[in-house]
């Protein structure tokens, strides 16, 4: 899915573009143009020209205040199919608000119309390929009674599509410069290469640029490539290659994109082309696009016994590098666990089917029907009828894969099972299948089996026969245990089991699982005893719930895992960690701690003081900590050095938050829940009266064993992100005093990203220190009433003090 978000400054010959379209919707006369006052502009042009991306030059336009023109603005991407319930539901969601409950679309229109009547709003509506009108209707209708001089703004490849959304304004992209194409080439290709090294090659890439035929898209392809390219040689034979004349390579950017997919590996080329299963602007899970690419068998070991993970990686890594991926980037759960997200541009996809054509096909969407008795990898869209399982036009027993991408749930005939004799990955998430039949058991070279959010109510024993399975995802679903036969599967390296809350029961047999690397298993609330035998599962990373009961023996299970590299905690009372050898667990690299309602403390638990901390740990997450101070092994070693994130939520008797500054490594710091807090002191940043005396020494001495802080006086050396969450008490965050201001102390000098949500009371911010923070690129404010009223009017003297930072986004 697209997004608003952009780096302008990765952009290039789009100023008159931008300045026509700002210009047509902000003009004085759209109040009187479009349909009962809502204007309905579309921006069209080929794929690959920037459209998306002169969206969202408009959407984030500040010189002209486009936003705060406007009540209400919006961003979605609708893609193909057109899927009126997703996209409804994705014009109401808001930040901080549940989603929409209905899933039925009468009572989501309803809400639109309330929503939007009588408010001047912009809502962008990127990559729209319907042309059925009939679609487009009830939209068209909930939204007409928006204010005078509300926009529609619409991002398609058709004139067609434009024609049936009703356009208003047509705004065609106009083609890139072949020196803004070169531009573009050059700054991916030249990265931080020398000077001398970049002119031997700048003429033959001018005239590279010259094949772009002016869309930006073909630049940046362009540019990868070039960046693998040493020699001016090279550079020449990417002038003179063959492809330019291919005749099958004349669609769009087809040749640009045959010059990287040749110079891949026989194994990577299998596993982009892979990559047409998946729905147009579906958001990826760069995890999971590796697990289907292994349980495919394109991911390949080079010696003996090597992990197919980091493998798969290196695969993924070297696909982005040459722009076949785009907008890789970090997201968190609500665990605060990160994972990596992609998408693939729209031509890419198209690239991708084009290489797949007949091996990989869909069923539903506008224009995505397809079959063929060759067909490998068979993709069930949005929207699919169910009687389109048993498709004429594709033989089932041929299949490799068997996907399903539906939010709202598609009802799998019982025969299904029967039919998928050669499938190796068959995925049903968020299918009605309250029952598996037990021929699933005949699906004997599955390797990949997703039946998430399934409805399941049970297990069947034949799962167990399932012997090539390595990964089994049955989370979110209804079942009070799993069978003993599961503990059969003994090529298993993933189960996942998260969010089954009905879930009371491990098999007693599970140490049979002996080749079980994940265990996610959080969200189990009913799952409160481990059996001893997963303490033999010596090749297990991660465990994402462990129940540790007061005075129990618990943690004795931990002992021998010294492969963990992710372990959450849950902590129901007074326990010795010593005997868990957390100490001896090199590998661990992420440890979650979460204390129990059911525990009952008035201080700061003696156990945790005394817990011995894996020694190479980089994120940490404190969750409902009940002490009235922080562990004083925060900032001890080895966290100093090595902590890169912390998270602290809900930590409701803290009232203080000192010496967290000598986290040298620290990148991400989460405040959330400090309840008790009122006022943030100097002290957050070792402003104390020692360091007026002697900065530098005092600095350095308060340091003292934790010896990470040098003696240089630095707050935070590292830390990129901080965030502020749910302080509802918070009222004053003390700022620097002129005398503070000749103390030689920097104060975060890396930080980028400052974000506050939900802190109602606090009344302003600490302008000497934000002054002080060059770095800083992005400041959010959301849900903090006294803040918003003292910033967001730009006029006032409080908005210039934060007017040098890049980005400051308000909201209520």
């Amino acid at each position: 899915m697209t997004t608003s978000i952009i780096d302008e400054s990765e952009v290039y010959g789009r100023a008159a573009d931008k300045d026509a379209l700002r210009n047509q919707v902000l003009s004085e006369s759209s109040s009187s143009q479009g349909r009962d006052g809502v204007q309905v502009i579309s921006v069209v042009g080929a794929g690959g020209s920037g459209k998306t991306t002169l969206a969202q030059l408009l959407f984030n336009d500040d010189r002209v205040r486009v936003k705060n023109h406007f009540e209400l603005t919006k961003w979605v991407c609708v893609s193909d199919p057109f899927d009126e319930r997703r996209i409804a539901r994705a014009i109401l969601e808001s930040p901080g608000k549940s989603s929409p409950d209905s899933s039925e679309l009468e009572p989501l229109l309803q809400q639109l119309k309330e929503t939007f009547s009588g408010k001047r709003f912009l809502l962008v509506l990127d990559d729209v390929w319907t042309k059925e009108d009939s679609k487009w209707k009830p939209f068209q209708y909930s939204l007409k009674d928006g204010a005078p001089g509300s926009v529609i703004l619409v991002t398609t490849r058709s004139l067609e599509v434009a024609a049936a959304v009703g356009t208003t304004h047509t705004h065609h992209m106009a083609l890139l410069s072949d020196s803004d194409c070169w531009l573009i080439m050059q700054r991916i290709a030249f990265g931080r290469r020398s000077e001398e090294w970049s002119k031997k090659k700048e003429s033959i890439g001018q005239k590279i640029a010259e094949k772009c035929k002016g869309l930006p898209l073909a630049a940046k392809t362009l540019g990868s490539l070039l960046r693998f390219k040493d020699t001016v040689q090279q550079w020449q034979d990417v002038l003179d290659s063959e492809i330019w004349q291919l005749k099958e390579a004349t669609m769009d950017l087809f040749p640009h994109f045959y010059l990287s997919y040749n110079e891949l590996s026989p194994e990577q080329k299998s596993c982009f082309s892979y990559c047409a299963v998946f729905p147009k602007d579906h958001v990826i899970n760069v995890e999971k696009l590796i697990r289907l690419w292994i349980a495919q068998g394109f991911v390949r070991p080079r010696r003996r016994g090597e992990r197919l993970e980091p493998v798969g990686h290196e695969y993924f890594n070297n696909l982005a590098m040459r722009s076949f991926f785009q907008e890789v980037r970090k997201e968190s759960d609500f665990l605060f666990h990160e994972y990596m997200v992609c998408k693939m541009h729209d031509i890419v996809h198209d690239f991708a089917q084009f290489l797949t054509k007949s091996e990989c096909h869909a069923l539903g969407g506008a224009g995505r029907n397809s079959s063929s008795e060759r067909a490998r990898h068979l993709t069930i869209l949005e929207g699919t009828k169910q009687e389109m399982f048993s498709s004429r036009g594709v033989d089932f027993g041929r299949l490799r894969s068997f996907l399903t991408f539906s939010e709202f749930g598609i009802l799998v005939p019982r025969n299904l099972f029967c039919t998928l004799k050669c499938v190796r990955t068959l995925t049903l998430s968020h299918c009605w299948l309250p029952e598996i039949p037990a021929e699933i058991g005949s699906l004997i070279h599955l390797r990949h089996l997703d039946l998430r959010h399934c409805v399941i109510v049970e297990i069947p024993a034949e799962i167990g026969r399932l012997i090539h399975l390595r990964h089994l995802d049955l989370s979110q679903n209804r079942f009070v245990a799993l069978p003993e036969a599961i503990c059969d599967l003994y090529y298993l390296e993933i189960l996942d089991i998260s969010l089954c809350q009905n879930l009371c029961y491990l098999p007693e047999r599970i140490e049979s699982l002996v080749h079980l690397r994940y265990l996610f298993n959080f969200g189990t609330s009913e799952l409160n005893q481990i059996p001893q035998g997963l303490g033999k599962l010596t090749s297990l990373c991660s465990l994402t719930r462990f129940v540790v009961r007061s005075n129990s023996d618990d943690l004795t299970i931990l002992k021998d895992l010294n492969q963990l590299e992710i372990l959450h905690i849950e902590i129901e009372g007074e326990v010795d960690f010593g005997s868990a050898e957390l100490g001896k667990k090199v590998n661990m690299r992420e440890m979650y701690l979460l204390f129990s309602f059911g525990a009952h403390f008035t201080e700061t638990p003696s156990c945790i003081e005394s817990i011995e901390l894996p020694p190479n740990l980089q994120q940490l997450v404190l969750d409902k900590y009940p002490g009235t101070q922080l562990p004083s092994w925060l900032v001890t070693k080895p966290l100093v050095n090595n902590l890169t994130k912390l998270i602290i939520n809900e930590a409701y008797n803290i009232s203080s938050l000192p010496a967290l500054w000598k986290l040298s490594s620290l990148e991400e710091l989460g405040l959330i829940g400090v309840r008790k807090l009122e006022c943030l002191g100097k002290e957050f940043f070792g402003i104390t009266k020692a360091v007026h005396a002697n900065s530098r020494d005092a600095l350095g001495t308060l340091s003292n064993s934790e010896t990470s802080i040098s003696a240089e006086a630095v707050a935070f050396r590292n830390l990129r992100k901080l965030r502020f969450h749910n302080f509802y008490n918070w009222t004053r965050w003390e700022d620097l005093s002129e005398d503070d201001e000749e103390v030689a102390l920097s104060i975060m000098p890396r930080l980028e990203e400052l974000d506050f949500w939900g802190c109602g009371k606090l009344e302003i911010l600490p302008h000497r220190i934000l002054g002080r923070i060059s770095s800083l690129k992005k400041l959010d404010i959301g849900r903090c009433s006294k803040l918003r009223d003292h910033y967001f009017d730009k006029t006032r003297d409080d908005w210039k003090q934060i007017s040098h930072i890049p980005q400051v986004h308000i909201s209520n």
